[in-house]
């Protein structure tokens, strides 16, 4: 009976990428095919959110964010295939006087094909880069820098895949502090599309690296240590159409690694880890409910969710490296008007022993997007 369960999992596996997500909710980056060549634009990004996380945890803490995200832009586009962006990237935190981040914003992406593009400056973080929660936390968007470096992009009938750096830390000669930068590998290969059911293969590989060679000691210490870190990721999604009301039964299984990939690595008490996620969601016209279970063996994702880890990244010795527990969330959104959109979630987990006891968040999104022609050239 336990072996039939497993096969039915299997064959039963659910597609994410085009689910209601809040990580698809809160992407703004414009595609080329909503560009026109010659048009010059103000375009307006927000972001407002009240996130609320109360963890009965010793290895993460509950915090509140709320707050907005502001990016205001000049876009323009000299031809149908290259598209630049300069502006200013902010977020405000309410309750807090200054502005936490307030960066320049640049971007530019040009268009091989059809199917292939290139983007520098701020990279395009659409359904951020379609990671999954566990890898990538979704209130980086909020919390962290924009990312910045390179980035390659390609849309095929079968297969959707892109690979990124984003540099956090640009170092010159004798500066005494390291360069930090995360690199990664996305791809969603469509082995079966039929009318109702469809069968996708994601995958996904991160590199973490804090190091440089052109870095000096500080006071004659000894240089700090190269750290990498490496986060795989791979799984069957299958998504199975089901009528008006309800729109489809997702089902997923993933797998997810980790490994400390050089000696000196060993910021974490682990060296190696492992996890494995499996999910059932339904999905309604403005709706998405999922159910999971967690299962989890000294993981480590630096920059995924905390509530995933075996570790916690405020205190490294505080650690748990089985961790086994099951969450159900709900997302609800609406279209509001074109490029406006309103949000709601909410998720719980049922947390095992040592850790013990209910958790849960819940928040609250609005979204703006708007274009205002300013000039058309010809």
């Amino acid at each position: 009976m336990k072996k039939l369960f497993i096969i039915t999992c299997l064959i039963l596996i659910v597609v994410q990428l085009d689910a209601q997500t809040f990580q698809r909710f809160a992407s703004s980056y414009k595609e080329l095919n909503e560009t026109k060549g010659g048009e010059l634009n103000f375009r307006f990004e927000s972001l407002g959110f009240f996130q609320n996380n109360e963890y009965v945890s010793d290895l993460v803490d509950g915090y509140t964010l709320t707050g907005a995200m502001l990016r205001p832009k000049l876009s323009y586009s000299p031809v149908d295939d290259l598209y630049l962006e300069v502006g200013a990237h902010l977020i405000k935190y309410n309750g807090k006087d200054n502005v936490v981040n307030a960066l320049p914003w640049f971007t530019a992406r040009y268009r091989f094909s059809e199917r292939f593009s290139v983007v520098t400056g701020n990279l395009d973080q659409t359904s951020q880069h379609n990671l999954p929660e566990q890898l990538w936390e979704p209130e980086r968007i909020y919390t962290d820098k924009p990312e910045a470096g390179l980035q390659f992009l390609y849309t095929g009938k079968r297969l959707n895949a892109q690979t990124w750096v984003s540099w956090e830390k640009f170092i010159q000669q004798n500066d005494p502090y390291q360069e930090r930068f995360t690199a990664g590998i996305t791809s969603n290969y469509c082995a079966l599309n039929r009318s109702r059911v469809t069968l996708k293969i994601p995958f996904e590989v991160l590199f973490y690296h804090q190091g440089g060679e052109i870095n000096s000691a500080v006071d004659g210490a000894p240089r700090p240590r190269v750290q990498t870190h490496v986060n795989l990721g791979a799984g069957l999604d299958l998504s199975v159409k089901l009528g008006q009301k309800i729109k489809s039964l997702d089902i997923s299984w993933h797998k997810f690694g980790y490994a400390a990939q050089t000696s000196d690595s060993n910021t974490y008490p682990f060296k190696d880890g492992s996890a494995r996620l499996l999910e059932a969601k339904l999905q309604t016209k403005h709706s998405t409910i999922s159910l999971s279970h967690w299962k989890a063996f000294q993981f480590i994702a630096p920059k995924g969710r905390e509530i995933y880890q075996s570790v916690s990244y405020h205190n490294t010795s505080m650690t748990d490296p089985d961790r086994v527990f099951l969450s159900a969330k709900y997302f609800w959104q609406k279209d509001i008007a074109k490029g406006a959109r309103v949000a709601f979630q909410i998720e719980t987990y049922l947390l095992d022993a040592p850790i013990g006891g209910l958790s849960y968040s819940y928040g609250f999104y609005l979204l703006l997007n708007s274009d205002f022609l300013l000039k058309k050239f010809n």
